[in-house]
């Protein structure tokens, strides 16, 4: 039986301090150039990459191991860290030992021709993986793990408490309530959402599940633009954007944030997470006002009896397999995945349980919100439909053939089957079948 992100309180307080603790069943076994030095010489070594939003949490790492391991903490941006990594592998060295990561690379790092990712299976406690109960299974290849999620980003319907009250809207339950409320906004000013950047990939394709990346097994994956699930997204959604009521630009568009986003024009949108903490929220961003937002669990699509989530985000751990000293490496991923007071005051849902739990009770107490948005938050994130599967082809990367698409004028279908061609031309350079 699926185990829910709730499940094993029980086990929370013993799990937490496991997870402090770092890693568990380690070896001597590892290499590569980038780690150095022992007790005698001085303290070990190790480099981090890590986007900006996750620098912090490597300067508290940093902080944890002084005296013991010097860790540098390197920003690089993420549409840069595969390349810099393949580089390495062509020359043979200069590979960090710790990258944060998009989720969509695990299985390319994992790939024996790539060879990056450390198995973590065997230097960290089985318990950490336990007390994520499934929220780790994107990093589950071949039976062992290769990366720890940082976090979830499951997607919500985020809406406006004040914008509702005085439309008189009620909040949708399913995607044809959604549908209704929102043509509902029409002759207003205000709009259903943005679909730009990843937000139809997630909030829409993903949760009805259009085939894009399908995993059959190791060497088949199902990629179909005209499966129902697919067509069903076109014929609700493409309406909405005809009627003015559904932008596609990005919700990160600067034209968006200041003609709508930061005039309270924006009634729902379906997003991730960990939008209220770091969209929503921030002056310099969306700037809501507090006391007007909250989070509803996912509409469900006609014919389901869930409503089911997509990622947008929730990103990844990897431990190097060539570093000097895996075990640290593995350490230094576990505390960053999974400390409990490190991760309190962040913007993301933490996937590990203990962390999770003082998460929600800060952001749940948060008067910023209207009502507690953690709970749908915990609905959802049993709900993240797992038909679309870590591929070994750069999806993040093709996404943006999408957003590309959307933004320059396409329909939702025109664009989706251009991005979706894109996936089917990928997908034998690097061992796939495709199959409808």
């Amino acid at each position: 039986m699926k185990k829910t992100l709730l499940g094993s309180l029980l086990l929370a307080g013993a799990l937490t301090l496991s997870a402090c603790a770092g890693g568990g069943a380690g070896t001597d076994a590892g290499g590569g150039d980038s780690g150095g030095g022992d007790e005698a010489s001085g303290p070990r070594s190790l480099l981090v990459w890590v986007d900006t939003v996750r620098e912090p949490a490597c300067q508290s790492y940093q902080e944890s191991v002084a005296g013991t391991i010097d860790v540098t903490c390197e920003v690089v941006g993420q549409e840069e860290i595969l390349p810099k990594i393949q580089l390495s592998n062509t020359a043979g060295e200069g590979w960090p030992d710790v990258v944060f990561s998009p989720p969509n690379s695990a299985a390319i790092y994992a790939e024996e021709s790539n060879g990056y990712a450390l198995n973590l299976s065997e230097y960290v406690d089985p318990a950490i993986f336990e007390a994520y109960n499934t929220s780790n299974d994107w990093c589950l290849i071949d039976g062992s793990y290769y990366c720890l999620k940082n976090d979830l980003a499951q997607t919500v319907l985020w809406y406006d408490t004040v914008i509702f009250d005085e439309l008189g809207l009620t909040v949708p339950t399913t995607m044809d309530e959604f549908a209704e409320t929102a043509l509902e906004l029409q002759g207003t000013d205000y709009v259903a959402g943005a679909i730009g950047d990843q937000g139809f990939y997630a909030g829409y394709l993903w949760p009805s599940g259009c085939p894009m990346a399908d995993v059959q097994d190791p060497t088949t994956v199902r990629i179909n633009p005209d499966a129902p699930e697919c067509t069903r997204v076109f014929d609700l959604i493409q309406p909405l954007v005809d009627a003015g009521v559904m932008e596609t630009r990005s919700a990160f568009d600067a034209g968006f944030i200041a003609e709508v986003a930061q005039e309270q024009k924006v009634a729902m949108n379906i997003g991730p997470s960990w939008w209220g903490e770091f969209v929503i929220r921030p002056a310099d961003s969306w700037a809501v006002p507090e006391g007007r937002i909250t989070a509803a669990p996912m509409p469900v699509w006609d014919g389901e009896d869930t409503g089911w989530s997509g990622e947008w985000g929730g990103g990844i751990w990897v431990a190097s397999s060539h570093a000097a000293n895996p075990q640290d490496a593995a350490d230094a991923a576990v505390y960053l995945a999974t400390d409990p007071d490190m991760r309190e005051d962040k913007v993301t849902f933490p996937g590990y349980q203990p962390a999770f739990e003082k998460w929600a009770a800060r952001v749940g107490a948060d008067p910023y919100y209207a009502a507690d948005p953690t709970v749908a938050m915990v609905e959802q994130a049993a709900n993240i439909r797992q038909d679309n599967n870590p591929v070994r082809f750069d999806m993040r990367g093709q996404i943006g053939v999408l957003q590309t698409e959307l933004n320059g004028g396409a329909s939702l279908e025109d664009a989706t089957r251009t991005f979706m061609q894109s996936l089917i031309e990928l997908a034998p350079g690097v061992g796939y079948t495709v199959v409808e």
